[in-house]
Order: structure tokens, then C-alpha cells, then sequence
């Protein structure tokens, strides 16, 4: 018995379906948890996918993803902020397998696209209920090679050309020294500046 072309019409579109329902692009998700020390996250895409025969299934948790901060000179400069579990990110999948990016390799002979494995973390996307002007538990921060500067809830301070510098509580610190603080010896009597905050 032949087909008739909707029925291969319809092999077709199955066939096709079957092949996009494999590829990834990129998903909204929440960060589960992050380590500093290795730029990397643990991320939880949202939704459900599902399979051929029709069940639905949460997407797994991914782990180790790399999380992306705006930074150039080779990550000398750039901006960072403290992340917490449960804050909303983008994850795009990378259109050929990380591996060999992250090792710094050419080993890896797998030939996986748009998969699961090969998250990449944004952070920072959240749903219109979420508010965007949160008080930080921990400081922002911006750099470029040695300067430094942190902006905490009460405080911004940083370190510029060796000085340190700290504005808190309407006083300026710099090096140790009050601006509020500071105080002079009596010159007529031999004294001279203290230097030191009081």
C-alpha cells in the first residue's frame, strides 16, 4: 500500500520535531548556587520539556556553567556583583561543545551541539515581579588591573595608585586618616600633625 503525501508529509514534520526538540538555544532559570573562586555556577532552567511519548519532565539541574561578567583586558578590567541562590539568568547553550574552551584544550571529540552541557550563565534576568532594586548583602564592585572601588549599602571605598579610601558615616578615611578626625599638634610648642585618626 503506497503513502499518500500527507502521510510523509507527516514522517517528515515527526522526524523534524524529533531533531529541534534536541536542540537548545537558550532558557530562562534561576542560579542555584555560585563560586567565585571559579566563575562558575549550578543553574536550574524553568519550564518543562517533553519527551516522544508525550511526558513531561522538569529540565535537569546544570552544573560547573560558566557565568558571564562585562570584563575586558583579558579580565583585568571590568564590573562584578555579588550573586545569590535563587537570583533569575539567562542560560544560552553554545552551538558546539565547551570543553575544550574551558580546559584551554583541543582534546575533546565530541561533536554535541546546542546541548544541555554547554550552558553558558548570564546573570540577572528576572520576571517583572521580582524587584529590581534589591539592597545588596555584599558589596559591588568595579575594577580595572589594581584600582578597586566597593560599594556597599553604607559605604564606598577602594584602593586608587597604592592610597585607600573609605566614605562611611559622613567621614572620609584615607590611609588610615580621618578627615573628621584628624587632628594637628601645637606648632608654637613643637608639635606637628599626628597623622593619626582619633
Amino acid at each position: 500500500m503506497s503513502q499518500t503525501s500527507n502521510e510523509i508529509r507527516n514522517v517528515v514534520d515527526n522526524w523534524v520535531d524529533e531533531k529541534i526538540s534536541n536542540i537548545h538555544t537558550a532558557l530562562n532559570g534561576k542560579i542555584i548556587s555560585y563560586d567565585a573562586s571559579i566563575n562558575r555556577a549550578i543553574v536550574q532552567p524553568s519550564g518543562t520539556y517533553k519527551t516522544e511519548d508525550y511526558r513531561e519532565f522538569a529540565y535537569p539541574i546544570i552544573y560547573n556553567v560558566p557565568v558571564v561578567f562585562p570584563t575586558g583586558m583579558g579580565g583585568n578590567s571590568g564590573v562584578t556583583f555579588p550573586i545569590s541562590s535563587g537570583d533569575g539568568c539567562l542560560i544560552i547553550f553554545a552551538e558546539k561543545q565547551l570543553d575544550d574552551f574551558v580546559n584551554n584544550s583541543n582534546t575533546s571529540d565530541d561533536l554535541r551541539k546546542h546541548s544541555l552541557n554547554d550552558a553558558i550563565c548570564i546573570p540577572g534576568l528576572y520576571t517583572n515581579a521580582t524587584k529590581s532594586n534589591i539592597k545588596h548583602a555584599n558589596s559591588v564592585c568595579l575594577f580595572n588591573g589594581p584600582a578597586m572601588i566597593q560599594i556597599t549599602e553604607n559605604s564606598f571605598s577602594g584602593i586608587l595608585n597604592g592610597t585607600n579610601f573609605k566614605f562611611a558615616n559622613g567621614d572620609l578615611i584615607v590611609n588610615g586618616i580621618s578627615l573628621l578626625h584628624h587632628t594637628h599638634g601645637n606648632v608654637e610648642n613643637g608639635g606637628g600633625s599626628t597623622g593619626e585618626a582619633q
